[in-house]
């Protein structure tokens, strides 16, 4: 990936005159983490249209991808994790959400429960990806706002046609939970 990066990067300044080396070396990276995000997801999502899963994947990968650029959490170190452990995420969660029957009185318990404690934990931040000061109220808000969101999309969901969307409470109950790990460790720092 590296490789390829390097060429757009020198593509796009051929000639070294509209970046310096530092603004170099962020291209590349940006170009590297775009270039395995397209390719992780795309994945995934090739995957699960053979699973014949791909509207239910796209819906739970852009909810759950949503609350973790904001909250942040669990992160792997290594791209082939992150594509073994996100699709299991993502067919497993899809599988869960057919099989869940939970009344709405329940699910708003428990999203009320994750909406506390994503805002009293979140954002965490990780070696790779820490987290600013300057960031961490924006983000912190942000969280609160998604969640709030999908919560009231649940309510109004289930009011208006009678379908609760579990998808949307499995993002946000496995972002509260992959949460944990990094509060915990950042607390023992």
């Amino acid at each position: 990936m590296e490789t390829i990066a390097n060429r757009i990067v020198e593509y796009l300044d051929d000639d070294k005159t509209v970046w310096n080396d530092i603004d170099r070396m962020r291209m590349v990276l940006g170009v590297e983490v775009l270039i395995h995000n397209i390719l992780m997801i795309g994945t995934i999502l090739i995957m699960s249209w053979f699973l014949k899963i791909f509207f239910e994947a796209l819906v739970l990968l852009t909810a759950y991808g949503a609350l973790k650029m904001s909250a942040g959490g669990v992160h792997f170190k290594k791209s082939s994790a992150c594509l073994i452990g996100t699709g299991i995420f993502v067919w497993a969660g899809v599988w869960i959400a057919k099989r869940m029957t939970i009344d709405l009185p329940y699910i708003i318990g428990i999203y009320l429960v994750c909406l506390i404690v994503l805002a009293l934990m979140g954002p965490q931040g990780t070696e790779n990806n820490p987290v600013s000061e300057d960031n961490y109220d924006i983000l912190r808000r942000r969280t609160v706002f998604l969640v709030g969101i999908y919560l009231a999309l649940t309510i109004i969901m289930e009011q208006c046609i009678g379908v609760i969307p579990y998808l949307l409470f499995i993002a946000v109950t496995f972002e509260t939970l992959s949460l944990l790990p990094s509060y915990l460790k950042n607390r023992s720092i």
